[in-house]
């Protein structure tokens, strides 16, 4: 084969007798343009156009809308969003569970065109999957039963601003179709609706879930996850850019006083501490252990400790001590040891479950991959929730 520089692309010729194809099809001669590809007898070749690159520079500040980092993995993030927030670009941020994915996408908001606009927030996690279509895209009265009057869906609320569609990674698969052709066709139906009716929205999705595995897995579409995925946007774990502590913490020190009027003063060996845990919770996590200890700063000295979590402080002084051998009642069956020890274990673990989770439940739920209301239930069951 021979390939020689043309006006429009390259100049292809055949030099194989007939085993080169051009996008699938067979050729002696022809224009491969940018994006088309060729197929040299099981190997493919794709011509691409440089100016489709785009080379963002990490930006010159420390902090993108409330985000903050200095380090040079956040300024790359806060210089893709520097260049992209103006625009209508599907943006999709990926992450561990407290990251930030959702303080970034509402700074994009405010950072585009839309500002003025609503922005809508839909947790694809925390909402039961046969309810999530009519959350999405509005229902019909009389569409189903309890529908005793017509409803805007998400789509239809965000009109002229942002949706943002948090844990997309969650969406079920009968839904994902449907909102393959809404990001499409920048149209929705309502459930029980006689007609698609066009919306004007930007979409933001956020997700802790690796995306490209749950497709080799056939729990996500290819096809939209490559739709949402147009500016993919992966946030690194806290563990992974602890320079960025110190600042943080200025952060949440500076809008807890504004917040409340109160401040504490911390010492630079305390912040030094903290730089030594390897935060699984992440910002999340990290803004929890701040506020904690600015509230106890005020009703002691004023100093503020930070109490790192450990498994002492989750799950009880008991295991301060030396371990010892359990002790068992000789006349209670096995079976009947084998639940009083999963009713505790089970009372202990939704303790430090729903206190990592700001006592959210849905986050709750999101963490241990449970069912919302499984986890609902067994919480009400240890006296943990009331709701």
């Amino acid at each position: 084969m021979e390939i020689l520089p043309d006006r429009s692309g390259v100049a292809v010729l055949d030099l194989s007798g007939g085993h080169t194809r051009m996008n699938g099809a067979p050729i002696h001669e022809a224009v491969l343009e940018p994006g088309g590809a060729l197929d040299l007898d099981g190997v493919e070749l794709r011509l691409k156009d440089v100016a489709d690159t785009l080379d963002v520079l990490p930006s010159t500040a420390d902090h993108f809308g409330p985000a903050r980092g200095r380090t040079l993995a956040m300024r790359e993030v806060f210089g893709v969003l520097e260049v992209l927030a103006p625009s209508n670009a599907t943006l999709l941020f990926m992450g561990e569970t407290g990251t930030g994915k959702d303080v970034l996408a509402r700074a994009v908001h405010a950072a585009s065109p839309r500002a003025e606009g609503p922005l809508v927030t839909v947790d694809c996690g925390a909402i039961a999957p046969t309810l999530l279509e009519a959350e999405l895209f509005g229902y019909e009265r009389g569409a189903f039963t309890g529908a005793d009057e017509r409803r805007d869906g998400a789509f239809e609320r965000a009109e002229g601003g942002t949706l943002f569609l948090d844990e997309v990674g969650e969406l079920p698969l009968d839904v994902q179709p449907k909102l393959l052709r809404a990001l499409d066709e920048r149209e929705i139906q309502r459930v029980g609706g006689a007609g698609p009716k066009k919306v004007d929205v930007r979409v933001v999705a956020a997700t802790k879930r690796d995306l490209e595995e749950e497709v080799r897995r056939g729990r996500f579409r290819e096809d939209l996850f490559f739709r949402l995925a147009v500016v993919p946007i992966t946030l690194p774990p806290l563990r992974e850019r602890r320079d960025d502590i110190p600042l943080l913490v200025e952060a949440f020190v500076g809008a807890f006083a504004d917040r409340t009027g109160q401040r504490a003063h911390i010492a630079e060996e305390e912040v030094q501490r903290l730089l030594t845990h390897d935060w699984p919770g992440n910002v999340r996590e990290l803004r929890n252990t701040v506020e904690r200890a600015l509230w106890l700063a005020q009703t002691g000295d004023g100093e503020a400790r930070f109490l790192l979590p450990s498994a002492e402080g989750l799950f009880g002084p008991e295991l301060d001590a030396p371990p010892a051998a359990p002790s068992f009642d000789p006349d209670a069956t096995f079976s009947a040891l084998k639940a009083q020890w999963e009713d505790e274990f089970e009372r202990k673990y939704l303790a430090w479950l729903l206190a990592r989770a700001d006592g959210s439940l849905s986050a709750a739920a999101r963490m241990a991959h449970m069912d919302r209301k499984h986890l609902r239930n067994l919480a009400k069951k240890h006296g943990l929730w009331t709701g």
